[in-house]
């Protein structure tokens, strides 16, 4: 278990970091819900176009990796339940204004999935 946690951790830091860097000055921790900034531009490539949040999925993994990394069990199903309760709640939301923002998001989350567990 404790490889596979490790392991875990290691692919969630780099997705969640590599989804960073290629986003640039596309990416904030606060969801734009007013306007559009002029210079926010729609990433769809490298590791977006694996998963429509990079970031979040890379988060949700090194989060829950790392309680199967210290072989907690209870740990590991309360951090999976928090986690996913709060990304299926900033999900939609976020995404509502991104098809505001962008005409093209909707057929790009047609495309992409989240590819976190239960969120389309």
């Amino acid at each position: 278990a404790t490889w596979l946690g490790l392991a875990g951790m290691v692919f969630g830091e780099i997705f969640r970091k590599g989804a960073l860097i290629q986003a640039g000055h596309n990416f904030t921790h606060q969801i734009s819900d007013g306007q559009k900034r002029q210079e926010h531009e729609l990433v769809t490539h490298g590791l977006y176009s694996i998963s429509r949040h990079p970031g979040y999925l890379g988060w949700f993994w090194w989060s829950t990796s790392s309680q199967v990394l210290l072989s907690n069990p209870v740990s590991l199903v309360l951090f999976s339940a928090a986690a996913w309760r709060f990304f299926h709640e900033r999900i939609p939301y976020e995404e509502a204004h991104l098809q505001r923002f962008f005409p093209a998001y909707r057929e790009y989350k047609r495309r992409v999935p989240t590819r976190i567990p239960f969120i389309p």
